[in-house]
């Protein structure tokens, strides 16, 4: 059966124009790489005049969000890491103390 007339591919409604358009995939949002990728999208279809500036603006807004916690994610796992002595031959670092901070004379 040819893919074009298959009656069960999804489709959504567009609502300005009411027609069928293909359901977008699914976007992959689990790196800072793929974030960097959909908020480019983003721009070029705002530049493009596909997606309202105030739409994008704020779609760009939530992709950093996104971005955001995956970096704290990321940061979180290095400093358990860091603090549970597996670092794989990395030296694990003393607490600092005030005399660090002191101008030594």
């Amino acid at each position: 059966m040819n893919k074009s007339t298959d009656n069960r591919t999804p489709k959504t409604i567009d609502g300005k124009s009411m027609e069928l358009i293909p359901t977008p995939a699914k976007i992959d949002l689990k790196s800072i790489d793929d974030i960097r990728l959909e908020m480019a999208r983003v721009y070029r279809d705002m530049k493009a005049g596909i997606i309202e500036t105030s739409d994008g603006t704020k779609l760009v807004y939530v992709l950093g969000q996104i971005g955001k916690m995956i970096e704290v994610h990321e940061i979180e796992k290095r400093i358990e890491l860091l603090e549970s002595g597996e670092t794989g031959g990395i030296r694990k670092l003393e607490p600092l103390n005030d005399e660090d901070f002191l101008e030594q004379e």
